[in-house]
């Protein structure tokens, strides 16, 4: 990161105050989408349980130590990993996961901006409850439209596609 970019978590997705950012999307943006999109989440579970087999050695030490007054606190922490996990690397810089940026594609917002942290949580969060609620059924939504999007992506105004080269 250059010392003249602001490190500041920035909160203009929703409002649209940025422009810094064109948009136009073409059809090789999303050829092949749904694919890379699964082998990203799988990608991404391995990641997630990765972290989260840290956390809960992390907190079984921490639950030992309190006599298991933290245990509740920590129970909740442990099962925000994946929200944390989507939140942190979506809002990044690179607007992807980890599985994302291996299949080469990015998170985008229809307004030309770059998703922020508040949006990338908002966004995380309704994919892990819609997923809940139906049973993954939700990811069906996919195979309707021709970009790939699913519920969460279209209550957020976003979209995935394929990495473009600057």
């Amino acid at each position: 990161m250059s010392s003249d970019q602001n490190s500041s978590i920035q909160l203009t997705s929703l409002n649209g105050t940025d422009k810094d950012h064109s948009f136009s999307t073409s059809s090789d943006d999303f050829d092949g989408i749904r694919i890379k999109r699964l082998v990203a989440y799988a990608i991404d579970v391995v990641c997630i349980a990765c972290l989260g087999f840290i956390a809960t050695i992390i907190a079984t030490l921490m639950g030992i130590v309190t006599f298991g007054l933290l245990s509740p606190i920590l129970a909740v922490g442990l099962a925000l990993v994946p929200i944390a996990y989507h939140t942190i690397t979506i809002g990044s810089e690179w607007n992807a996961t980890i599985g994302m940026r291996v299949m080469g594609i990015e998170v985008y917002l229809y307004s030309g901006e770059k998703p922020d942290y508040l949006t990338a949580f908002i966004h995380s969060g309704l994919f892990y409850a819609s997923l809940a609620l139906t049973s993954s059924l939700i990811l069906l939504v996919s195979l309707f439209n021709d970009k790939g999007r699913l519920l969460h992506d279209y209550l957020t105004n976003s979209g995935v596609r394929r990495v473009r080269s600057s």
